[in-house]
């Protein structure tokens, strides 16, 4: 059992959904903690309920995207934690619009925070993580597996975070380091607030519409995301499903996947439809 009480864990996105409840969830298991957000209010407002369950959490405004923003986070953690145990690569955002016509420039947007974002954030921590046998954990998708219509770029970039999580996996195996890619289902997050929805707002629905469409449809809270990824953390699993949906979806793909990919293609559609 690889406990997180006494271990530095460092996690991208803490300012809201699964960051933060990452976030609070480690400070109860009596983890110290290095968080990051592209925005500097919500990420201190993380800090301060850190702060009230007896927890302690430095913060740093980071953007993903960016390299030298992740490796200067990771060397201040360094610096003033000691070193890292765990790295939980979070952060994300979502882009709505058919492949023939997302912009390009948007399509790369999605890309760099998705995919670039995990990259950064695991090769700037990894020599912190090696150095303590510890856990990279990347949060992938559902959506490695099974698509949805209008969803392309998301789709894209959690398959590249599944292959880039199997392949370190190996790289690293013999060096003590675990890594974790977890794969949820639908979660009640602020992720549309924060997306580009723009296929739907031109169908008449606000982002609003859609952010609340998105969370009436997911099945998870992120407490209990987060509840199950750290117990993945601790029993060093190198894979996790999160949520009933992921759960069902990634058996039925297995046993049928041609019905399982029209299903949840007609499941995203009749979504669509009620924006």
């Amino acid at each position: 059992m690889y406990a997180l009480s006494g271990k530095v864990v460092a996690i991208t996105g803490a300012g809201n959904g699964i960051g933060r409840a990452l976030a609070l969830a480690c400070a109860t298991r009596g983890a110290q903690l290095a968080l990051s957000d592209i925005k500097e209010e919500p990420l201190q407002e993380t800090a301060r309920l850190v702060e009230k369950l007896g927890g302690r959490a430095v913060i740093r405004v980071v953007d993903v995207a960016k390299r030298d923003e992740v490796e200067a986070w990771a060397a201040a953690t360094a610096a003033e934690l000691g070193g890292v145990d765990v790295i939980i690569n979070n952060a994300g955002v979502a882009l709505l619009d058919t492949l023939e016509d997302v912009p390009y420039e948007e399509f790369r947007w999605v890309f760099d925070i998705l995919f670039w974002g995990v990259v950064h954030g695991t090769r700037a921590f990894l020599p912190l993580v090696r150095a303590r046998q510890g856990v990279v954990v990347n949060l992938g998708s559902i959506h490695s597996f099974i698509a949805a219509p209008n969803n392309g770029p998301y789709c894209s970039a959690k398959s590249a975070v599944r292959g880039f999580c199997d392949a370190l996996r190996e790289e690293v195996r013999a060096d003590g380091v675990q890594v974790l890619l977890v794969m949820p289902g639908g979660i009640k997050t602020e992720i549309v607030r924060n997306s580009k929805v723009r296929k739907f707002i031109n169908a008449g629905a606000s982002q609003e519409d859609v952010h609340r469409a998105h969370n009436a449809a997911s099945l998870t809270s992120p407490e209990q995301a987060a509840r199950i990824i750290l117990d993945a953390v601790e029993a060093r699993n190198p894979r996790q499903l999160v949520g009933i949906d992921a759960v069902f979806y990634d058996g039925l793909t297995r046993l049928m996947p041609s019905l399982a990919h029209r299903l949840y293609a007609w499941g995203a559609r009749r979504l669509a439809v009620q924006h």
